[in-house]
């Protein structure tokens, strides 16, 4: 057998531990600045993906406050319409001859605006009332 001189230092269990230190600090040092720019560009990556779904999250409640609004807008111009048609009915039954009532109808047009849903609902039920006892009154 030929002895062949070498730098590689012989392993003893005394210096086990710090030839395993040795060997893992060579590594980290030629492989980490890879990990490093890799980590980084994932990092990176993160903060513009956050940005964008930040952007995206405001963009939706904006969208979000304009279709509830709308809905709102829509919902009352349905009890408006379906209030200007009972008057309409109304006045084609012409139950307007009634002092009271007429009054009543001008007032109820001028304010019909200011008019919050509920009193809508209200004023709309009671035209329905109106109409229907003159209707069983006709019959």
């Amino acid at each position: 057998m030929k002895i062949i001189k070498t730098n590689i230092s012989d392993v003893t269990r005394r210096n086990l531990d710090e030839t395993k230190m040795s060997i893992v600090d060579n590594i980290l040092n030629t492989v980490g600045p890879l990990f490093e720019s890799e980590i980084e560009n994932t990092v990176g990556k993160l903060v513009k993906v956050k940005a964008e779904r930040k952007k995206i999250d405001g963009e939706l409640m904006e969208t979000k406050e304009k279709l509830e609004k709308a809905q709102i807008n829509y919902n009352r111009e349905t009890k408006r319409k379906k209030l200007l048609n009972r008057i309409r009915q109304i006045i084609e039954v012409n139950l307007t001859s009634d002092p009271s009532l007429k009054s009543e109808i001008v007032i109820l047009l001028k304010v019909i605006d200011k008019l919050e849903d509920n009193l809508l609902d209200e004023h709309i039920e009671k035209m329905i009332k109106r109409i229907s006892t003159r209707f069983s009154k006709k019959i």
